[in-house]
C-alpha cells in the first residue's frame, strides 16, 4: 500500500511538471500518446544534447512545449546577453520602428519595451532621439532592467512585447498585467513566432528549430489565437504583420539567410550573437542562395499583430 501510494505521488509529481492543456482554449493532450508529440533538441549551445517534447492543440492549433523546467538555469546561459548593436540589428530595428510609427509612434510618446532582454532596441530608439522610452525584463538583474519600479512611469501609450509572450506560463495575466500599464487609446505591438507555420515533423531544420526553441518557447500561437487572448483584455487588433521584422527583401537580411548563415556552424542560435564571420558566409552557395531569394522563400515562421485599448 505504501509503495502504491508513493508510486501515485510521483505520477502526480510527472503529470504536475507536464503541460497537458492548451491555455487558449482549454483542450487537453494525452501525454501518453507518442503520435501525438515531437522531439525537439534545444538551439542554445549550452543545451544542445537537451531534447523535449512538444505538441500541437487540435483544436486552435496553439503549440505547447510539454516538459516543464527550471527555466531560471537556462536562461542563467542564454546567448542574447552577448549581443551589440551592431549594424544588422540598426537595419532591423528600423523596420521594427517602422510598424511602430505607422501607428502613430513618435518621440512625444511613453513607450515600454516589456521583456527588453539587454535592452538593444531601447538602445536604438535613444540613438534615434526618442528619451521617453523604459525597458523591463523580469529575468534581468535588479539594478538594470529588472527593477519594478521602471513599471511607476506609466501609463504608456506604447508597449512592445517582442518575442515574450511565448515564453511566458500564462498569457493571460501577463496580458492583464499589461493593460494596467497600457493608455486607453493606446498601442501593443506582440511580435511572436507564427504556429500556423512550423513544421513539428521536421525537428532537424533550423527554420523550424529556432522558433520552437524549446524550452524556452512554452506556448506558441497561431494569429487567431493570439489574437482571441488579445480580445480577451478588451484590445482591438488593427494590423497583421505576416513576417517577423528581421525578415526583409534586401540582401542577406531576410530568416533564411541567416537560418542557413548558423547551420555553417554549430546550428546553435549563438552563432547569431557572436562576432560575424562574413567570409565564411560568402564562401557558402547556399547562403548566397537564400541571402538573393531567402525572403521570397520564407516559412514566414514569425508574425506581429497590433492591437489598441479602447479609450
Amino acid at each position: 500500500m505504501i509503495q502504491n501510494l508513493s508510486k501515485s505521488l510521483q505520477d502526480n509529481e510527472k503529470i504536475s511538471k507536464q503541460r497537458i492543456k492548451c491555455v487558449v482554449c482549454n483542450s487537453s493532450i494525452n501525454e501518453n500518446k507518442k503520435s501525438a508529440l515531437a522531439t525537439f533538441a534545444s538551439n542554445v549551445r549550452a543545451f544542445r544534447k537537451e531534447k523535449f517534447k512538444v505538441w500541437r492543440c487540435s483544436q486552435c492549433q496553439t503549440i505547447h512545449c510539454l516538459d516543464v523546467v527550471d527555466l531560471p538555469q537556462y536562461y542563467a546561459k542564454y546567448p542574447i546577453a552577448q549581443a551589440k548593436l551592431t549594424w544588422p540589428y540598426l537595419f532591423y530595428y528600423r523596420n521594427l520602428r517602422r510598424q511602430l510609427t505607422k501607428h502613430g509612434f513618435s518621440k512625444n510618446h511613453s513607450f515600454l519595451d516589456y521583456g527588453c532582454a539587454n535592452g538593444l532596441f531601447l538602445e536604438y530608439l535613444q540613438k534615434c532621439g526618442f528619451a521617453n522610452c523604459y525597458g523591463y525584463d523580469p529575468y534581468g538583474s535588479e539594478n538594470g532592467f529588472g527593477d519594478r519600479s521602471i513599471l511607476n512611469h506609466g501609463p504608456f501609450d506604447y508597449i512592445l512585447l517582442q518575442d515574450v509572450i511565448e515564453h511566458v506560463e500564462d498569457p493571460h495575466e501577463l496580458l492583464s498585467k499589461l493593460d494596467s500599464l497600457l493608455a486607453p487609446g493606446g498601442y501593443i505591438l506582440i511580435g511572436t513566432p507564427n504556429a500556423a507555420n512550423l513544421d513539428l515533423s521536421k525537428p532537424h531544420i533550423s527554420d523550424f528549430y529556432n522558433d520552437v526553441h524549446v524550452p524556452y518557447h512554452l506556448h506558441i500561437y497561431t494569429r487567431e489565437s493570439l489574437e482571441s487572448v488579445g480580445y480577451k483584455q478588451g484590445w482591438q487588433p488593427v494590423e497583421f504583420f505576416a513576417r517577423p521584422y528581421h525578415d526583409t527583401p534586401w540582401f542577406a537580411m531576410n530568416t533564411r539567410a541567416w537560418n542557413q548563415y548558423q547551420r555553417l556552424f554549430d546550428g546553435s542560435i549563438d552563432t547569431i550573437y557572436e562576432p560575424l564571420k562574413v567570409w565564411k558566409a560568402l564562401a557558402s552557395y547556399k547562403f548566397w542562395f537564400y541571402a538573393l531569394f531567402g525572403y521570397w522563400l520564407s516559412f514566414r515562421t514569425g508574425m506581429a499583430v497590433m492591437f489598441r485599448k479602447s479609450r
